[in-house]
């Protein structure tokens, strides 16, 4: 008489079961979400902070040096790298002081201005081996990247080796006999860049990783391979399902474009996230 029937043991189990299963409910699902936040927050945080590394970087281009190439699955993202640049003398001052820009095989000229390079001012000597086959910086002018004879500075056109840096003063060396373009008479604005490295990414879906290639030689073939660096990289991103880098080289009043698309994923979870990034580029020589 003090005990209970089967048909409440069997009722309060059911219940229970009801109570539980909703606890569940209102446990596990918050905590799935979490994760899969997390999860997502991790993916877009490695593709930005590439991408973010990428544009710092495409920034400090020299003007119609970005070129693009793909091959096979590797997909290249190339400029050359500038760490400074100002305004020479091209002639000389009412009273015949200065030193102007002389075309020729070497010569040394005024700075007009401060030279900065990589933002402070810059009084050491540059390299003296070539620097379109060695690590050494070098002096462009009036790049128009149009293609051989055509001021490219990939083509040797209009690119020669630094070979002393003084207050107020750069001396280069191109090694032959020919002339910048537009040095006599001057360009509207007497612009130079020093370029110290041509700079690649290369985004590979084989490997699914995205690379940072810096230190070799300017040529005139854009590189893609490992091979064709000489080195592996640095690895920017992993998890790499795809990219594309395409680049629009505007017009003489405004900047080029470039587009960066890359899309990254979990392999565990199968999740992925796609990111689109643009870098306005200076084009005007």
């Amino acid at each position: 008489m003090r005990g209970f029937t089967l048909i409440e043991v069997l009722t309060t189990l059911v219940l229970l079961s009801a109570l539980a299963a909703l606890g569940m409910g209102l446990i596990v699902r918050p905590a799935q979400s979490f994760s899969e936040q997390a999860r997502r927050s991790q993916l877009i945080d490695l593709a930005d902070t590439a991408l973010k590394r990428m544009a710092r970087d495409v920034r400090h281009a020299l003007p119609n040096s970005v070129r693009t190439q793909t091959a096979g699955t590797r997909t290249a993202l190339e400029f050359l790298h500038t760490s400074g640049g100002g305004r020479y003398r091209a002639q000389l001052e009412a009273d015949a002081s200065g030193d102007p820009l002389v075309n020729g095989a070497a010569d040394t000229f005024d700075v007009l201005g401060t030279l900065l390079v990589n933002g402070t001012v810059d009084t050491g000597p540059a390299g003296q081996a070539s620097c379109l086959s060695d690590l050494a910086d070098c002096l462009v002018i009036y790049n128009t990247g149009l293609g051989p004879g055509d001021f490219n500075a990939y083509q040797g056109d209009n690119i020669a080796t630094l070979t002393a840096v003084a207050p107020g003063q750069l001396s280069f060396d191109n090694g032959a006999g020919w002339s910048f373009p537009f040095v006599i008479p001057p360009t509207a604005e007497q612009r130079f860049y020093i370029v110290d490295t041509p700079q690649s990414f290369v985004c590979d879906t084989a490997t699914r990783e995205l690379r940072r290639f810096t230190g070799y030689p300017i040529g005139a073939a854009q590189p893609i391979t490992d091979a064709d660096f000489g080195t592996a990289g640095d690895l920017l991103a992993s998890n790499v399902a795809s990219c594309q880098f395409t680049y629009n080289p505007g017009a003489g009043f405004r900047h080029g474009l470039v587009t960066v698309r890359a899309v990254v994923d979990d392999p565990g979870s199968g999740e992925r996230v796609a990111l689109l990034h643009q870098v306005h580029v200076i084009n005007v020589p």
